[in-house]
């Protein structure tokens, strides 16, 4: 019996590179952010576009925690599942107000009280 193998790395790699500029357009962020984020240098990404390349397990993984998505998105460049993009939509709207939700955590609760109050009386006037 003769095996044949196949080398699937050729389509993964093409999209490796596009998805992470995709997810840096998405979030906002740069290249240069990226690279500082991850620890790397700057021009990979661009090396990596032209060859059509695919980083080692250690870069991918630092680029996939820097960006907060699952590495295998990533690689395959596929949607991921209804409840796991809820998940990730949550954690992007958790790392936008971070901040907001440590200062408030930070008040004592007789202040946090009108301060969470105006905000669901506020979001109803948007709902009528």
């Amino acid at each position: 019996m003769t095996r044949i193998r196949i080398n699937y790395s050729i389509v993964m790699e093409a999209k490796f590179w596009q998805v992470v500029l995709d997810e840096l357009e998405y979030q906002g962020k740069t290249r240069k952010w990226l690279a500082a984020k991850a620890k790397f240098d700057v021009s990979t990404i661009g090396s990596g576009l032209k060859r059509n390349g695919m980083p080692l397990v250690d870069l991918a993984l630092r680029i996939a925690v820097a960006l907060k998505v699952p590495i295998e998105y990533l690689v395959t460049g596929e949607k991921i599942t209804n409840k796991d993009e809820t998940k990730m939509e949550d954690l992007r709207k958790y790392h936008k107000y971070a901040k907001v939700i440590e200062n408030l955590d930070s008040l004592p609760d007789d202040k946090k009280t009108p301060i969470i109050n105006m905000i669901q009386e506020m979001r109803n006037m948007e709902k009528k």
